[in-house]
């Protein structure tokens, strides 16, 4: 069975290392529609260990069935304000593509030091935006476009950086965390429909564009091509993600 980004993420937070009656006690950061916090409770059901999953967004966005799971709670928690969670409280954290949408990504690490208890892991994961591969009928149109796409900060949003994925392990290197692990993927995609990674980078795309009326209409084109591609069997779409485990440290005399 193939295994995608987000039972990755969950394998890398290590939850069968959990000892002890009480529920493990996991940030996810940037929830979105929960499909992490899913894999998150998957695994612990697996692992048999009991679960506090802490889902938290700027917004409140995650399926019924994770919103209503007894082991989830909801937090909306504005992007410049600090995590809702006293010093060294937490056994875990989980941030995924969280990085390129704040103003200080040295201080998201830092926040995430503050609330792990000595000992605790932060997986810290990033899709490297300018590693997106498409299966397309004009490569250099779609190298242009990819180029476009990642150096374009949409309206409304404060922070993008499509190079997130390879400044990671200079940010926990600044930071206080210890670095355990550091890995990269890449996954494929077949999928070109409205649910799917490659259309959201598509739709990406023909925003980056809208300013510029003979690149917009290429890359409307280039966007009618993927379709054709998908329709014939012939699409393919991969990005790569990269995923470091750090550790706030334990004090030598604990």
């Amino acid at each position: 069975m193939p295994v995608g980004r987000y039972d990755r993420i969950a394998a890398l937070a290590a939850l069968d290392a959990h000892e002890g009656p009480e529920p493990i006690q996991v940030a996810e950061l940037g929830a979105g529609h929960g499909r992490t916090v899913r894999a998150l409770l998957a695994g612990a059901a697996e692992a048999g260990v009991p679960i506090r999953v802490h889902a938290i967004d700027t917004g409140s966005c995650l399926d019924d069935d994770v919103l209503h799971d007894e082991r989830v709670r909801s937090l909306i928690v504005p992007e410049d304000q600090p995590l809702p969670f006293r010093d060294a409280t937490l056994d875990r954290v989980i941030s995924l593509n969280v990085l390129e949408h704040l103003p200080h990504p040295a201080g998201h690490l830092l926040e995430c030091h503050r609330v792990l208890r000595p000992g605790g892991l932060l997986v810290l994961a990033h899709s490297d935006w300018d590693t997106v591969l498409f299966a397309s009928e004009d490569d250099a149109l779609t190298r242009l476009l990819i180029d476009r796409f990642v150096n374009d900060v949409p309206d409304g949003v404060r922070n993008a950086d499509g190079f997130m994925g390879r400044k990671l392990l200079g940010l926990a290197d600044a930071s206080p965390l210890e670095v355990i692990s550091v890995g990269a993927w890449a996954d494929v995609h077949l999928r070109f429909d409205e649910d799917s990674v490659a259309w959201k980078v598509a739709m990406g795309v023909l925003a980056a564009t809208r300013d510029d009326p003979r690149l917009a209409a290429a890359a409307a084109g280039w966007v009618e091509g993927l379709r054709r591609l998908a329709r014939q069997g012939r699409f393919l779409f991969t990005v790569t993600d990269v995923a470091l485990v750090l550790r706030r440290p334990v004090p030598v005399d604990a």
